[in-house]
């Protein structure tokens, strides 16, 4: 990429000496600098985590020792001994206008930490009622709603480890996820609505109920009014019957910090998804670090991060609560009835931090919407993008059609550690098309084949990798023993996290995310990454999405590239031409796709990514493992060649 000349966004003195980052700076007696600090932390791990705990309040029993190092990354015994509740920590920091649920159909409520607490009791009841222990498994199948917040803070709270999944899952979906974790609980609804279109999943949870042996309680809620139906195929409890539970003080359990606390799920698209083990202290620190010093959040903020309950940035959206703001729970689609869905909302709530995916903003892009022109943003101070690379374009967009003084976050990390490896800085510049610096905490590098560094080498890309433990670190997955774990993230480049992603440095400190390394283009032996192609190709007014990937074809390798077209567009030779004309003249030669042809949907994960493995294996001629996990399965069909 052309890195640009000057940066697209600075803060002003006042934003920098009124921002988290640089009071915790002041706190430790540093200098102003954020590289002093980072370098520090990765250095002194036990004295940055300590301050951490310290300085911003962590409650639990803290036993002295803040990590006992292992032979290698994944066996450091972070905080031993010390005890901790997630649950504890979320519902004694929370204001007292805790959370706001919207719906699709704009209907809103209000919910006060009392509120939220007698949920959370009544709840726990139940939980307790039917014998749940800790190390007990509770999972939710539902939407982004209260009741499956409510739900996971009651299991938490009393020990017990929790997982979710969003309501668009299928029942298969469903089953290879939750069946691996044995659960005692499930909670879940009779349907959903999206798009304007009401979605029965009746049908769905009786495959699934019949499929999870291990239930002792189904919890339903009566979401689109076909509950009923159900009645006849299963026991249940209904949502509605906790009302009448008793209201007590909620208990917390504090377990050990490395105990298991959370499963959060990979997307599958190369086989059965792996059940990710987080640990019970984990989320604390590391999500405190993350939204205090990086995000700038604080007490009194308003939080919405678009996102479903299937993904992890449902998890690091609760987690806003501990730093005493109200967070947002919003369920439908964001670009429903219109583009202006979530910017009214945003407008109408004060929002002052922002979360959407770097899909979603092209989306509103090419549209052709202007958000500033009718919407009010004086209340956000930052947006947040993840999910996918945010290329320069959309920075420049952003500034000139949402907000001109908008710190934008791009951040980067993954479901791998419920967090960033590289992120936004409050204290420094953006620039277009760029992660702004590593995370504190976070020592990562981006490697060569050799395994030499490429810091001293803006541009030229390779794996980003991480050298250090951190308290996300996993304990593992789920039914493995160890094996899988080690190869998924240390075989590649031994004694350090691979992370699987393929990225660069700039000449400005900062990062640049080039896609997935397992789906990077290898066209004669050469690397070249996606998310760069897709960023010249979609910038064209002709292209709405595109898909690339690599083809095995005469003892090597040729570029596919997939382009749905704008309405009315069509992709001739002309159009193809331009195509291949702009990716040379803005890439390489090497860049060029070898074919372009169009179809009429790309296949996307739950999780909003687009699936270019699942799109591989079906124009090479071998079966997608898991097709489960796609939202479309259906147009894989446009691929086979």
């Amino acid at each position: 990429m052309n890195e640009s000349t000057q940066p697209v966004w600075s803060p002003t003195p006042q934003r920098v000496n009124d921002s988290e980052m640089a009071k915790f700076i002041q706190n430790l007696g540093f200098t102003d600098s954020t590289e002093d600090l980072h370098l520090w932390s990765v250095t002194k791990p036990d004295k940055f985590w300590a301050a951490i705990w310290d300085q911003f309040g962590v409650i639990g029993d803290f036993a002295g020792v803040v990590f006992e190092p292992g032979k290698d990354i994944s066996s450091t015994a972070w905080f031993p001994q010390s005890k901790v509740c997630y649950a504890e920590n979320v519902l004694k920091n929370a204001p007292s206008n805790a959370v706001i649920t919207i719906k699709e159909d704009a209907s809103i409520q209000h919910w006060s930490n009392s509120e939220l607490l007698k949920l959370v009791s009544q709840v726990q009841f139940e939980l307790e009622n039917i014998g749940v222990v800790p190390g007990d498994v509770v999972v939710a199948w539902t939407g982004n709603g209260i009741e499956t917040l409510a739900t996971m803070l009651a299991a938490n709270a009393l020990g017990a480890v929790f997982s979710s999944a969003s309501l668009d899952f299928g029942h298969t979906a469903v089953v290879d996820r939750f069946k691996q974790l044995k659960p005692k609980v499930l909670l879940t609804c009779d349907g959903y609505q999206y798009n304007g279109k009401t979605i029965d999943r009746t049908d769905e949870i009786i495959q699934v109920t019949s499929n999870l042996d291990s239930l002792e309680l189904i919890l339903v809620v009566d979401q689109i009014g076909t509950r009923d139906s159900l009645k006849s195929f299963l026991k249940f409890n209904e949502w509605e019957t906790l009302n009448s539970n008793p209201v007590n003080d909620v208990k917390y359990v504090r377990r050990e910090f490395n105990e298991p606390a959370f499963v959060l799920f990979t997307s599958g698209t190369t086989g059965l998804p792996k059940g990710i083990i987080h640990r019970a202290g984990g989320f604390i620190l590391k999500h405190m670090m993350e939204q205090r010093l990086h995000c700038d959040i604080k007490s009194g903020d308003v939080v919405f991060y678009y996102t479903t309950t299937g993904w992890m940035m449902w998890n690091w959206l609760v987690s806003n609560l501990m730093q005493g703001a109200t967070i947002i729970l919003y369920d439908g689609n964001p670009l429903f009835p219109d583009e202006s869905r979530i910017f009214k909302l945003c407008e109408e709530n004060k929002v002052t931090f922002v979360g959407v995916s770097a899909k979603f903003i092209d989306a509103v892009r090419k549209s052709g919407f202007h958000p500033n022109k009718s919407i009010n943003f004086d209340s956000i101070r930052t947006l947040a993008s993840t999910g996918s690379p945010l290329n320069s374009d959309n920075y420049i967009w952003i500034h000139e059609n949402i907000k001109a003084d908008l710190h934008i976050g791009s951040i980067s990390g993954g479901t791998d550690i419920c967090g960033c490896f590289v992120g936004c800085d409050p204290t420094k510049e953006v620039w277009a098309g760029e992660i702004q610096g590593s995370i504190l905490g976070q020592d990562v590098d981006v490697i060569d084949e050799n395994g030499k560094s490429l810091r001293d080498s803006p541009g030229k890309e390779g794996e980003l990798i991480n050298r250090n433990s951190f308290p996300t670190v996993p304990l593992g997955f789920i039914g493995d023993d160890g094996t899988k774990f080690h190869e998924a993230y240390f075989e590649a480049n031994k004694g350090v996290w691979t992370h699987g992603d393929y990225a660069s440095f700039t000449s400005n400190a900062g990062f640049v995310i080039h896609g997935r390394s397992d789906a990077t283009l290898k066209p004669g032996g050469v690397r070249l990454g996606t998310a760069e192609i897709y960023r010249v190709v979609e910038s064209m007014a002709q292209i709405k999405e595109s898909i690339v990937v690599g083809q095995k074809w005469q003892d090597d390798v040729r570029t596919v590239l997939f382009v749905v077209t704008t309405s009315g567009q069509v992709l001739n030779d002309e159009l193809s031409n331009q195509i291949k004309a702009k990716i040379k003249a803005e890439l390489s030669p090497r860049h060029v796709p070898a074919l372009i042809i169009q179809v009429t949907e790309i296949p996307i994960t739950r999780s909003g990514k687009i699936a270019e493995i699942a799109v591989r294996e079906t124009i090479e001629g071998r079966p997608v493992k898991n097709l489960a996990s796609l939202v479309n399965p259906d147009s894989l069909t446009q691929y086979v060649t």
